[in-house]
């Protein structure tokens, strides 16, 4: 094969990094995890996602990427072997009449029929939409024809690509409608003998499908190849051979907003369509639970539909391909977020003879370089890549192993797939996880209830949920008197040099048995189990591109951890009682960063919980995935994200330029905006206040937005000229918000100017004319307080009593700080 020409893409942007060059009377350089902008957590507070910002999160995702050469892409994603070409069993017929017609039938409506050699093409469809059906046609006769029909001679799950297109799947917030997707042709109820293009042929539409049930997904562009950096001009062009020493990176994406309705979050539901014609087949009944998406009708989804192409249609070549990979990374995103528990998803985008194939796991997004099918050797390349795709078992295509589906077994064994469906499964409530703990016992548990779910492609993507032991052995200690007792899993990506959460709970718990500090028990977690999952070097995807990219692909594990059941906040309902829960977190925080050297860093109303004993609340701090050993942080970053929930983020680590690491007096800000949020958000417990709320943007906006609204609500002067927008019922933290926020903006306006040195030469460097107007106090300024500003022992002095009586003390903790 000749090798492709190089894309006309510009050249990608640096992964950001923590700066390492200290400012002028700046704060320390710390080589801790980076503060890049990726990955901060979102915080589900019922404030409606706006597209545009979810956008910016997905370039952010895809900015690191890679493009592999093909045979790279076929042979470390799909699993080809490298001498597929050669291989009787991967002889691919071209020459077969349901093939050849397939491929005639495409491109003539893709890029039209010549009348004669070199002549200008007629015939080709004027709407993208025309693509679709003929497009599903090839990629299934591709994989499904046999003998004289150009049957493959391999044992393909069945699996089959349909039409999407122009409604949305469900069982997201934000509505996401991939042009065509895959899916097990076991949901599609054919009668008995009734032949796959037959059914297609009838022009049914296929409705109800979700997140979880898709297996990869189809984008389709009909823009002569610009949109995935080809022309159909050059025709001639074949793909490339493999580059096994090098890859190209994915550039960087500037995301462009289109004019559509998908701009517009969506939050009302329905999975039934009152008026599409009869001939449709719903695969999801329509009594879920879940507020997803709205009821539209066929004609709004045409028109939304037709807005899009009109937006399309006036991007330029370089603003298309943003466009379209932001597109794919939204549902691959989808996939990863509100399907089932997955890995890694896959994908193909299609603009008009050329086509590029997407995969995306939790550290890397790779695509394979664009290829024209102009001839026989490009079509043959599609042929064992999208016969390999839909040959690859469920684990393959990203699902974790061991989770099995109530009601959905198709996902292991399509043959026993239920059709019945009461509640919208991707809520995950009823499906069994099967697993052998460290004791060595295997067991099996079933979930619940879905507690929290991470979005996002790139980064640990927590699901958290509430399961039952099923086993019946009358020794079960997961049983409490005969009885199954509530215990809450988390499945969780975290990098593999990131310290285990478990390890550093233990690690507390030691230390608070072993030093006669006993009371620091009632405040922190309790781990039952934790499994650890590497990925295989050979067996896995994710151990293929590690040894293949080396230190360019950030390796991670997948980690199961079992804990006793807590409280969330939403159960108190005495205001005392939130104001001790709140203090027992300052506490233990305190006591974990000087006792044990451990900094938790990612306070959020999540991950504050408590526990009741003998009728006493007890603060819990939760979820230490994200903490540190205060020793190793200046060891380097243990993972290439960075750390902390969006609305309770600081101000500086929400800053790009801020290059001091992470401090205690982050999170001790932090645990202010939680309080604040409760207080002025909520007019009772679990009960939001009336719209519009403040402190939204928090929730919405993007880094730059949020950092923007913080910076303004914390050093301007009339930041609070209205006062605090505290809820009645929650009036007794007026006191506390108030002194508080006078300790933060304090230490904040009185930060010392930061800059790099601006002179033009040396000479004006060391004889600045300027220097005698140096303030000593901007030289001694203490970062790590803000000046003395933000304390533990000032947070303490104002936290320990509250409506005019003090609350427990369980700790005097050390002055000085």
């Amino acid at each position: 094969m000749e090798p492709l020409p190089e894309n006309p893409l510009p050249d990608p942007a640096p992964l950001p990094q923590t700066p390492k060059t200290k400012q002028a009377n700046g704060p320390p350089v710390v080589e801790s995890t980076p503060m890049s902008q990726k990955c901060t957590s979102h915080a589900e507070d019922e404030v409606p996602q706006r597209a545009s910002v979810v956008n910016k999160f997905l370039e952010d995702d895809i900015g690191d990427g890679v493009v592999f050469s093909l045979d790279d892409f076929a042979t470390l994603i799909l699993e080809l072997p490298v001498d597929w070409k050669v291989k009787e069993n991967i002889a691919l017929q071209l020459d077969s009449d349901a093939v050849k017609d397939a491929f005639e039938a495409y491109l003539s409506v893709a890029i039209g029929v010549a009348e004669a050699e070199g002549k200008k093409r007629k015939g080709a469809a004027g709407h993208e939409t025309q693509l679709y059906r003929p497009l599903a046609n090839l990629l299934n006769v591709l994989k499904d024809s046999d003998g004289e029909e150009g049957r493959l001679e391999w044992d393909i799950d069945e699996k089959i690509f349909y039409v999407q297109d122009p409604r949305p799947v469900l069982g997201s917030r934000i509505e996401r409608k991939p042009d065509l997707g895959g899916i097990y042709i076991q949901l599609l109820k054919l009668a008995e003998g009734e032949e796959l293009s037959d059914y297609l042929e009838e022009n049914k539409k296929i409705v109800g499908v979700f997140w979880g049930l898709l297996l990869y997904f189809v984008e389709v562009k009909h823009r002569k190849g610009n949109f995935i950096g080809m022309s159909i001009r050059k025709a001639a062009i074949h793909p490339g051979p493999s580059s096994r020493t090098q890859s190209d990176t994915l550039p960087s994406i500037a995301y462009v907003v289109s004019q559509s309705a998908t701009s517009t979050a969506l939050t009302s539901t329905s999975a039934s369509f009152g008026d599409e014609p009869l001939l449709e087949d719903t695969i999801q009944a329509t009594e879920g639970t879940k507020n997803t998406m709205e009821v539209v009708t066929s004609q709004e989804y045409a028109r939304r539909a037709e807005a899009e192409l009109r937006a399309e249609q006036k991007m330029s070549s370089t603003q298309g391909q943003r466009h379209t990979r932001i597109q794919c990374a939204s549902y691959a995103k989808e996939m990863l977020s509100n399907g089932f528990i997955r890995n890694h998803a896959m994908g193909i985008t299609a603009d008009d003879s050329g086509f590029r194939f997407q995969y995306y796991d939790r550290s890397k997004v790779v695509e394979s370089q664009p290829f024209h099918i102009l001839n026989d050797e490009s079509k043959t390349l599609l042929m064992a890549m999208v016969c390999q795709l839909n040959k690859l078992s469920t684990e393959k295509l990203g699902f974790i192993p061991n989770l099995d589906l109530d009601q959905f077994d198709h996902l292991r064994n399509p043959e026993q797939f239920a059709y019945n469906v009461e509640d919208d499964p991707s809520t995950l409530v009823g499906a069994s996880y099967t697993f052998t703990g460290s004791d060595g016992r295997r067991r099996r548990v079933k979930i619940t209830k879905v507690l929290y779910r991470a979005e996002g492609i790139i980064g640990r993507c927590s699901i958290v949920v509430e399961v039952v032991c099923l086993c019946e052995e009358a020794d079960c200690v997961w049983h409490e008197e005969g009885h199954q007792k509530t215990r809450v899993m988390k499945i969780s990506f975290p990098s593999k040099t990131r310290p285990c959460e478990d390890g550093l709970i233990g690690e507390a718990r030691s230390k608070a048995e072993s030093s006669g500090q006993r009371w620091a028990l009632n405040h922190l977690p309790e781990v039952i189990d934790s499994i650890t999952f590497p990925y295989h070097e050979h067996t896995t995807v994710q151990g293929r591109l590690k040894k293949h990219l080396k230190d360019d692909y950030e390796e991670r594990v997948m980690r199961v951890t079992f804990l006793e059941k807590l409280h969330p906040l939403s159960e108190l309902t005495d205001p005392r009682e939130y104001a001790q829960v709140f203090y027992d977190i300052l506490q233990i925080h305190q006591w974990l960063y000087e006792c044990v050297g451990i900094l938790h860093r990612d306070l959020s109303s999540g991950n504050i919980m408590f526990r009741r004993i003998d009728g006493k609340v007890y603060g819990v701090l939760n979820d230490f995935d994200l903490s540190s050993r205060v020793g190793d942080m200046n060891n380097g970053p243990t993972s290439k994200q960075r750390t902390g929930t969006r609305p309770f983020m600081s101000l500086d680590l929400l800053d790009p330029d801020w290059a001091g690491g992470h401090l205690y007096r982050h999170d001790l800000e932090s645990l202010f905006y939680i309080i604040l949020c409760l207080a002025c958000r909520y007019e009772a417990p679990g009960v939001p206040a009336p719209e519009p709320r403040p402190y939204s943007q928090w929730f919405s906006g993007s880094d730059e937005e949020i950092c923007n609204t913080k910076y303004k609500f914390l050093t301007s002067p009339f930041g609070l000229i209205n006062g605090l927008p505290i809820q009645s019922y929650f009036a007794g933290f007026q006191r506390w918000l108030r002194k508080i926020y006078d300790q933060l903006r304090g230490g904040y306006i009185r930060r010392p100017f930061c800059a790099k040195n601006l002179s033009t030469s040396n000479e004006e460097s060391e004889e600045s004319e300027d220097d005698d107007l140096q303030n000593d106090d901007d030289l001694n300024f203490d970062w790590n307080t803000l000046n003395r500003h933000v304390s533990y022992a000032r947070m303490r002095s104002v936290m320990s009593s509250f409506k005019g009586k003090s609350l427990e003390t369980r700790w005097e903790g050390k002055p000085e700080f």
